[in-house]
């Protein structure tokens, strides 16, 4: 495994040209459940389908040429599908194990497009202004409140004028939480709480996640977000609901995703 606390990085991690991949022993993936991977440090699954969020996040960020970053990225199912496309993006994440298996298997000739960053947010940082898109997936929603807006004035701040920022969180619909949890979510929201979906112990109400993920969760959904991302400077240009393959049960609300743009005179 690459030991990040020893490696040469600049900016924007470790680049994974300076790498010799040849000596890399990577982890095994987690067996696949459903249209998922579970990650090896219990934050939750990896998707094997692209939302509509992630598809434009890789359409954009691999036809503009501007360095993108992906902020828990997991084993690289969305990162090795930008470089194919031609782009070029740093790769972060809290996990070594996921990051040493993102460097054993990315592709020889995108070698050069890939930077490896080791990092949480909110401490984890980059030059301002330095990506044209970024996405963060089913990430946002592990942090407290407080994170989350620290979290927002850093991705603010690095992205371009005219840069993307794209999202994706699970919801208090999702088939998981809704039949447990849901009420408690609505009645908070009515009370005018401005994070009813936060829970101490997402394993009391989803145990069949246990094995896979921490116990705090910070659920999210649309009114909440609309109401939240003009006060650290976002546009939003399209949000929406949407359920991925493998969430049968979550009636196409088990999800929350949008795309946002830095507002030039914030």
């Amino acid at each position: 495994m690459i030991n990040f606390q020893e490696t040469t990085e600049n900016d924007f991690g470790v680049p994974a040209s300076s790498i010799d991949r040849s000596k890399i022993v990577a982890p095994e993936r987690r067996e696949q459940i459903r249209d998922e991977i579970p990650t090896l440090n219990r934050t939750g699954y990896m998707k094997l389908a692209l939302d509509e969020y992630s598809k434009a996040f890789i359409d954009r960020a691999g036809s503009t040429g501007t360095l993108a970053l992906e902020i828990g990225c997991a084993y690289g199912f969305v990162v090795q599908q930008l470089l194919a496309a031609g782009g070029k993006v740093v790769a972060c994440d809290l996990s070594e194990e996921h990051l040493t298996y993102v460097a054993k298997h990315v592709a020889s000739a995108a070698v050069d497009r890939l930077f490896l960053k080791q990092g949480r947010l909110p401490e984890v940082d980059f030059p301002t202004e330095s990506f044209g898109s970024i996405l963060i997936s089913r990430v946002l929603h592990f942090l407290t409140p407080e994170e989350v807006e620290q979290s927002l004035v850093k991705i603010f701040s690095w992205l371009k004028p005219g840069g993307k920022f794209y999202f994706t969180s699970v919801t208090p619909y999702h088939d998981a939480f809704r039949h447990s949890y849901l009420a408690i979510y609505k009645a908070k929201e009515e009370s005018g709480e401005a994070w009813p979906g936060v829970v101490e112990s997402q394993w009391d109400i989803a145990p069949k996640h246990q094995d896979y993920v921490q116990p705090y969760i910070n659920m999210m959904d649309i009114p909440q977000l609309a109401a939240l991302l003009p006060k650290y400077g976002f546009t939003i240009e399209g949000i929406s609901l949407f359920d991925y393959p493998g969430d049968t049960d979550s009636g196409g609300r088990g999800h929350v995703g949008f795309v946002a743009s830095k507002m030039e005179d914030y």
